[in-house]
This record gives structure tokens, C-alpha cells and sequence, in this order.
């Protein structure tokens, strides 16, 4: 593996880091192993530079954060690691920052998750405590997350303690990103005037805003010195090397493609669905729709269709709602689908780009070998959300003793931890992805059987099937350039009846039922040693390419 230090982790430190070098959360929960298996190493020194480098990146994608502020400021009395410019910056940070004696209401707000009263809040308390950056810090956080650059705007134009250059140039570089203006993103992100710093973060996005203006050259000289600079972080060796070397994925899929959509009582979603469906290019694609009992207008939406496409299009109508497995059972099995190459499954509120089959050419030429190949999910009409990227499952250390569950299911989830820069933009394998837009070849999916109806009437029967491709040897494939908007939006708890989270809840619970902690630790185990082969193979070829460059 690239960089001498990928041999002194042990197994989970560098499986974590192979899952992840983005994610604040992610970088600190890594950062706390990689410090705490130091002592007793004869590479102490090595390892704790690691792991405080990754502390330092968390704190630069959130550099309000009081807390972590202080933290590596303690750290750096010990060390002397940081630049005097940069501990200025943490200290100001840390001392103009301070957990108020009661936050009680501050957590009952976040546990309904009603964001947009706890929105209305954070505002209030940064009005009325404008000196503290504790409530600041949070505010700017919710607004990007809830794309309310309007309120992040107006918190970042009120006073601020001087000399936090550094700092706002950090958010006011975000806000134009997301707002897709990478010309004034660039402006703020390599400004340097009041004695800013730019933060390693900071130069990541310079580099992707470059990129997206068509400088590829000034964009792999940034991304060469972050990758020296920081050669644990994966995402931008595996994103640079599907830019420079990847498949160019000018072709479609090669074969017949079935796409098969189910949908319940959302007429108006599945037809904008389809409407980005019928503008990509279908010459070897034919559309299979199962209307799942709908009592709206699906039924004449379907028909209107069925006119448009013709023989390319085929409805199934069905008198009662039979839930998402079983659907995707039935069209599974239809006696049509069996002569097609690939089957692919795709959600009745999602959009799809119009080149989506040449992504999905690209990844199933690079893994040809796959069990599945899936997409990146962001929020429609706020893309800078990710929903879902590449699943990896995080390892538990508790013996459970209790006959109902034989594993814990939970994953790493870094793309949830930080909004959308670039950062997952990659193609490479994973244990899973998301069933909102999935490809299948026809002989692995009727190789590995049905989905389970236990997971009835939705959630969780995609990553249980794609568990029963881990459990025979298949890997799932992420790609990551494939960007699909998805209607309902991520983080959207409210929206969610209690009766849907009851059944969500409880489809965990089979799951975890289902697989044996040995099973998943083979899972993890393959999972673990394909991403090392699939970083170092591509970290040689690049570093290789990038030496040619210079």
C-alpha cells in the first residue's frame, strides 16, 4: 500500500481508513484507535502523528468546533505540531466558545429532530449569546445540512472575533460551492488576505472547483500535494485515479437491460421518474412497471406510458399492495425478464441522469465479477446531501448473549457526516448499495434467489440481498459517479409516520436475526482485504502517473 505508515496500523485502524479518510465523527472515533494502539509500539511517534493529523482534518471540516479546538490545542503543548498561525486560529476558536450550563432544551429539540424549530432556535441563541461560537457552530451546521445558505449567511455576517479569516473563509467558500458558483468558491478558498490560512480541507475543494471549471491540470497539482501530504486519505487517490485512469465510460450497458420499477400511490413522483428514464438512451432497455394496488392516479399514468414507449414499456397491475420484496420478486420472475442481460431496479421517486447506463458500463468493465452495482443518492434539489454512497459494516465488540440477535448491524457511515465536495466521487467495491438504483446481471440475480419477504413491506430487503451476495463470495460495486436526486429527502425523521419507524425498527431486528457473528465477520474480513488490494493497485498506478507528471 502507498505510504510507509499503512504498515504500522493494526487490522481495524487500517480497515477504517481504507472505508474513509472524510467524516468528522470518522476521523475522531480513528484518530482515538490509531493514538490509543500506539502505546507499547515501537512506532509511537509515527502513529500518533497519524492520529492527530486525522484530528486536525476533522476539526477542518468543522473549525467552530470549541471543543476539538481545545482538544488539539492540548495536544500541541505536548507535540508542538501546529504552525502559530493555525494555534492562534484554535485558540480563538476555543476561548470565545463554552457549553452552556443548560442545553436540556437544546436536546429535546434534537431528539424530535424537528429541524426547523431547532433552526429557529440556534438563531435566536447565537442573537442573544453572540460572543459564545458554541451556538454558532451548531446554527451553520443545521443551515448547510437543511441548504439554508440564506441563514448561514447572515450568521457568518455578524461580528466576529478578529482574526478568524481563516475560519469564515472556510464556511463563505462552502456556501458558493454548494451553490455550484466554483468561480467565487476558488476566490474565497485560496484567499489569503487578513493573514488566512487554507486549511487542508479548504484546498481539497479548491481542487474540485477547479477541476469542475475544466482546469484539470491546476486541480491534480493541489491534489498531488494533499496526497502527500496526506496519504491516508483514500477518497482522493481512488477519486484522481478514476479521473486520470478510470474507464472513460463513452458506451452503454453491453446486452439487453431490463429496468423494472415498482410504485404505491405516488402517481405524480413515479412519472418524473419516468420522464428522466425516457430521456436517457433505451434502444436495448425495456421498462417493466408493477403498479403495487394504487388508488391514485398511477393507473393513468402508467397507460400514458405504455402509449409513449410502446413495446418498450410493460405494466403490471396488481389489486393490493404486496410490498417492495415481493415486488421486486415478481418482476424478478417474470418469464420476459429472463431474456435480458442485466436487471436493473429502480425507485418510483428517483431521477436518473441521462448518460446512467455508461456509468454503469464503466463500473461493470472495472469489476466485471460483481454481485451488484450501485449509485450515489443525493437530495433532489439539494445535491450537496448524500443519502447513500458505498456501505461498509462496522465491527462490534460486544457478546451478545441474547438468542434474538446474533450480530449488531451498523455500518461506517462517512458520507453522512459531511456534505458532498467531491469527496466520494469514485468507483470501487463495498458490501453494499443502495436499492433506490441498483444493477443486477440476470444470471447472479437468479443464482442468489429471491428477496426476502420478512422484510415486508419495505426497508432493509435491499441490504439483506446484497448480505446473501457477501455470504457466497460477490462483492457489491459502488460507483460513485453515477449521481441519482432521490424525492424524499435524507434526515426527513418527521415526515416518517411512527407506525413506518416501528417497521423499520423491527426489520433490523430481523436482519440481525438472520446472520451469525461469523458471518458477518467473513464479511467484513473479504470486504476488508478487497479494499486493500483494490487501494494499493490503484495507488501504485497513480503515485506512478503523478511521478511522470512532475
Amino acid at each position: 500500500m502507498n505510504g510507509s505508515f499503512w504498515g504500522l496500523l493494526d487490522s481495524a485502524s487500517r480497515y477504517r481508513l481504507l472505508v474513509s479518510g472524510h467524516g468528522k465523527p470518522h476521523l475522531m472515533e480513528t484518530a482515538n484507535i490509531i493514538i490509543n494502539s500506539a502505546e507499547g509500539s515501537n512506532d509511537k511517534g509515527a502513529l500518533i502523528d497519524v492520529g492527530v493529523d486525522m484530528f486536525l482534518a476533522a476539526w477542518e471540516s468543522s473549525p467552530l468546533d470549541g471543543q476539538l479546538a481545545s482538544n488539539l490545542l492540548a495536544i500541541n503543548q505536548q507535540l508542538n505540531f501546529l504552525p502559530e498561525q493555525l494555534a492562534e486560529t484554535l485558540s480563538l476558536v476555543a476561548s470565545n466558545s463554552s457549553i452552556p450550563e443548560n442545553i436540556s432544551y437544546l436536546q429535546r429539540l434534537v431528539a424530535k429532530d424537528d429541524k426547523a424549530k431547532l433552526l429557529e432556535y440556534l438563531s435566536s441563541q447565537t442573537e442573544r449569546q453572540p460572543e459564545n461560537l458554541f451556538w454558532l457552530s451548531h446554527l451553520i451546521d443545521l443551515a448547510f445540512f437543511m441548504g439554508r445558505h440564506d441563514v448561514a449567511s447572515v450568521a457568518l455576517a455578524r461580528g466576529w472575533p478578529s482574526g478568524m479569516n481563516t475560519v469564515l473563509n472556510k464556511y463563505a467558500g462552502d456556501i458558493a460551492f454548494c451553490s455550484g458558483d466554483y468561480e467565487q468558491a476558488e476566490l474565497i478558498y485560496s484567499d489569503t488576505s487578513g493573514g488566512a490560512l487554507i486549511l487542508g480541507e479548504n484546498l481539497l475543494r479548491l481542487a474540485e472547483s477547479v477541476d469542475r471549471m475544466g482546469r484539470r491540470d491546476e486541480a491534480l497539482v493541489l491534489w498531488r500535494d494533499r496526497m502527500t501530504a496526506r496519504p491516508w486519505q483514500v477518497n482522493t487517490w481512488l477519486k484522481v485515479y478514476d479521473r486520470l485512469l478510470g474507464n472513460d465510460g463513452l458506451k452503454r450497458l453491453k446486452g439487453r437491460v431490463a429496468v423494472c420499477l415498482y410504485t404505491y400511490g405516488k402517481g405524480h413522483d413515479f412519472n418524473e421518474t419516468m420522464k428522466a428514464l425516457a430521456a436517457s438512451r433505451l434502444d436495448n432497455v425495456h421498462v417493466f412497471a408493477l403498479n403495487n394496488g394504487s388508488s391514485d392516479i398511477t393507473g393513468q399514468v402508467l397507460k400514458s406510458w405504455k402509449d409513449k414507449l410502446g413495446d418498450s414499456f410493460t405494466a403490471i397491475e396488481l389489486p393490493v399492495n404486496i410490498g417492495a420484496p415481493a415486488a421486486r420478486n415478481w418482476l424478478k420472475n417474470l418469464d420476459e425478464i429472463k431474456a435480458y442481460d442485466y436487471v436493473a431496479y429502480l425507485d418510483d421517486d428517483a431521477l436518473i441522469p441521462v448518460d446512467w447506463q455508461e456509468h454503469f458500463s464503466a463500473a461493470v468493465d472495472a469489476y466485471p465479477d460483481a454481485g451488484v452495482w450501485g449509485c450515489k443518492v443525493v437530495n433532489e434539489g439539494q445535491e450537496e446531501v448524500i443519502q447513500h454512497a458505498d456501505l461498509h459494516l462496522k465491527e462490534t465488540s460486544h457478546n451478545f448473549e441474547d438468542i434474538v440477535r446474533s450480530f449488531e448491524f451498523a455500518y461506517l457511515d462517512p458520507y453522512n457526516q459531511d456534505l458532498d465536495y467531491g469527496q466520494f466521487d469514485y468507483c470501487r467495491p463495498c458490501v453494499s448499495v443502495t436499492g433506490c438504483f441498483h444493477l443486477f446481471k440476470q444470471s447472479v440475480l437468479h443464482e442468489i434467489g429471491d428477496f426476502d419477504l420478512r422484510y415486508s413491506p419495505t426497508q432493509y430487503d435491499d441490504v439483506d440481498h446484497d448480505l446473501m451476495l457477501s455470504s457466497i463470495g460477490k462483492t457489491a460495486v459502488y460507483q460513485g459517479s453515477l449521481k441519482v436526486l432521490h424525492k424524499r429527502k435524507s434526515g426527513s425523521a418527521t415526515s416518517v409516520s411512527r407506525s413506518a419507524r416501528g417497521s423499520g425498527a423491527g426489520n433490523v431486528l430481523k436482519l440481525e436475526s438472520k446472520y451469525e457473528a461469523s458471518d458477518i465477520a467473513e464479511i467484513i474480513g473479504r470486504d476488508a482485504q478487497r479494499l486493500e488490494n483494490d487501494f494499493t493497485e490503484k495507488s501504485l498506478k497513480l503515485g506512478q502517473v503523478m511521478k511522470e507528471m512532475e
